[in-house]
């Protein structure tokens, strides 16, 4: 690696001292309130065409709402952001929507403009500077009423801040800005908009100065934007204070802004963070251009955020040609490019979380597509398993899909030494019997749990204690099939799902609540049960592929031994042989997945519970969640208590349900996450 990429930058002493030689900005001894005047937003550049307001919802002070005292968030929390633009808070009808999404979905921060993209502050500012060049334009007429809103609600506050791109700093002082090396005039960007230099002591005085102002008002983060050199229109005319902007000069300036954005902000009990381009997760021996090499900008970052919009990857996916276009693969775009920046920036700076943004805006490099809400969710769980600290949604239009949320209600007060429900389902038909469960009774069965405030996870994640995936305030259940029936998953002549069947009728309930009700289940299946019916519920001329079907759709596949043998019956080698040879059938007929669940048949165990790892016939097997056939409610994970090779179940059938529903309802006995 350069040693120009060192942490320790050479630069950022000297420009630190620079900085720190220049008289600092004063500022106000109270927070704006409030301005009286009406602005004109003839200057909208920046933002889309359509979302360009006319000053008529300028400056309304409505924002009724019923108040609702949510979860509040840990300190180091997880984040679930939206964004709402500059002009978006001048619009009752943006507002107001950004408004009912925090307060009735899983949505817990909002990022604000506080220096939009056209250069504009929406409130009353006080910075000298800000007032000399006319950046206040307030779009909102009671800044402090909202801020007291999302306060009250417990919502987390980022205030973004467009830092180099600033068209009126760059017209007002032009010699602070970029210059167009040929007429030496202000450059400006494909846009039209002016830039200001990074290397001026005097741009970064008046960013940080808005930035302590945003800290002092209220703001629980400051994010930096546009923190970087020019990357579009005719970037190669572009000139700079500094004579030779070379790489070193170019990372060594964007690190050096941020030291000193950090050093003005200690005082104020606010985090750091910057955006950066997703692509730089990728480039590990260059700046892009554009002075954003993120192990130099990670030690004085509390969090980093790339922007991994699959839209950007117009060349597809660096270092995996499979993924060319990458808008077809939001899960993996999110999760490889976010686990790239947590492996390579844990060591520089072991805090630091990577929050990504999350594309909930209509493709513009591929095939025009707008993301369903399944695929948003999945840019969402692919940043989670990376080690993503949460995430945040950015649409400029500000309309947002609200079915890709789950929903606030109900929620309970967190509480995760509580009991988990594990359900037992066998047959799905008619007519409605001990074992079987009719289409209508499991549909209702559904909505009665979504109702309730329950969130289906698989049995591997309650086995391993991670149940993090589950909203704050919700409670989690593991639903379960066994034996494989036909019921339970059958398809049509022309390769759909039977919407009568199990996972016909869990499809379409997802597809009406996708982001409340995920697609998880557990189906224990029957390799050999004396014909081939059992392995493929039924239909063998689908042979492997309703297998792979189930797991693509992320539900689980477990091991329901190989024959339904009853285990109390057979010696220590019968359980070795029907324990390894059905977990290593499932496992060739889904290359690449891990069998890890069994349901044990009629309950019965084996006489050792270490017969569940071992070897047979020169084959290693091992299960690491066993079931039994009832018992009920199942510990706490994190309990002492609770053993993965003994979780109890709850028979599904009308009187069971009925009796462990209530009981799971009392004051502090179920599970209640308190996410991640």
């Amino acid at each position: 690696m350069p040693s120009l990429f060192s942490p320790r930058l050479l630069l950022v002493p000297v420009l630190m001292t620079l900085w720190l030689g220049m008289s600092r900005p004063v500022f106000a001894d109270s927070p704006p309130l409030h301005h009286p005047g009406e602005p004109s937003l003839a200057d909208c550049q920046g933002d889309p065409p359509d979302s360009c307001l006319s000053a008529a919802g300028v400056l309304s002070p409505t924002m009724a709402v019923s108040p609702t005292l949510r979860v509040k968030i840990r300190p180091t929390g997880y984040i679930k952001g939206i964004y709402l633009t500059y002009n978006g808070l001048g619009s009752d009808k943006l507002r107001q929507h950004v408004m009912n999404l925090l307060e009735t979905t899983e949505l817990n921060a909002v990022v604000i403009d506080v220096k939009g993209d056209a250069g504009y502050i929406p409130y009353s500012t006080q910075v000298p500077l800000a007032v000399e060049i006319g950046a206040g334009r307030p779009m909102v007429k009671d800044w402090a009423a909202l801020m007291q809103w999302l306060q009250e609600r417990n919502i987390y506050t980022i205030a973004r801040i467009v830092a180099f791109k600033d068209n009126p700093l760059a017209t007002a002082h032009p010699e602070w800005a970029v210059t167009d090396g040929e007429t030496g005039e202000v450059w400006r960007d494909r846009e039209g908009l002016g830039w200001t230099d990074p290397t001026r002591t005097e741009v970064w005085d008046y960013n940080i100065a808005l930035a302590v102002e945003a800290a002092r008002i209220g703001f629980d983060e400051i994010q930096f934007d546009y923190v970087r050199f020019p990357s579009d229109g005719q970037v190669k005319k572009a000139a700079y204070s500094v004579e030779e902007v070379t790489q070193e000069v170019r990372v060594e300036t964007i690190a050096g802004f941020l030291a000193a954005a950090k050093e003005a902000l200690a005082p104020y009990n606010v985090r750091l963070a910057a955006d950066v381009f997703g692509q730089t997760t990728w480039h590990n021996r260059d700046d892009m251009g554009i002075g954003q090499y993120i192990e130099a900008l990670a030690p004085h970052l509390d969090v980093l955020s790339p922007m991994l919009y699959p839209s950007t990857f117009a060349d597809g996916l660096p270092k995996h040609p499979q993924y060319r276009k990458a808008v077809e693969f939001p899960f993996e775009v999110y999760y490889l490019s976010t686990l790239q920046a947590v492996n390579r920036l844990k060591e520089v700076n072991p805090a630091l979380e990577i929050r990504p943004w999350v594309q909930d805006f209509p493709d513009y490099a591929f095939d025009r597509r707008v993301y369903t809400p399944d695929e948003i969710r999945a840019q969402m769980e692919g940043a989670r398993q990376a080690g993503g600290r949460g995430w945040m949604l950015w649409d400029p239009r500000v309309k947002y899909t609200p079915e890709a949320l789950a929903s606030a209600f109900p929620a309970y007060p967190p509480n995760e030494d509580g009991r988990v429900l594990v359900l037992e389902y066998h047959r799905i038909g008619r007519p409605e019997g001990r074992w079987q469960r009719t289409p209508e009774n499991f549909r209702a069965d559904l909505a009665r749990l979504l109702s309730e405030g329950y969130y289906p996870v698989n049995l591997r994640d309650l086995a391993a204690g991670d149940l993090r995936m589950v909203p704050a305030g919700k409670r989690p259940v593991v639903l379960t099939f066994d034996d494989s029936t036909t019921g339970q998953f059958r398809l049509l002549p022309d390769g759909s799902v039977d919407p009568d069947s199990a996972v016909g009728i869990l499809l379409d309930f997802h597809r009406a609540h996708p982001a409340d009700w995920p697609l998880r289940a557990t189906f224990f299946v029957l390799p050999d049960a004396g014909s081939s019916e059992r392995f493929s519920f039924g239909q063998p001329e689908w042979g492997n592929q309703k297998l792979q079907m189930l797991v693509d759709w992320g539900m689980e596949v477990g091991s329901h031994t190989m024959s339904h043998a009853n285990l109390s019956r057979l010696s220590e080698e019968e359980v070795r042989r029907e324990l390894a040879q059905s977990q290593a059938a499932l496992e060739q007929a889904l290359p690449g997945y891990r069998v890890v669940s069994l349901a044990v048949p009629y309950g019965a165990y084996p006489q050792d519970d270490t017969l569940f790892a071992g070897e047979y016939s020169g084959q290693s097997y091992g299960y690491q969640a066993v079931v039994e056939v009832s018992g009920g409610f199942t510990p706490s994970p994190h309990s002492s208590r609770f053993d993965p090779l003994h979780i109890p179940r709850v028979q599904a059938i009308q009187s069971e349900l009925d009796t462990f529903l209530k009981a799971a309802n009392r004051d502090g006995f179920y599970y209640v996450s308190a996410g991640e």
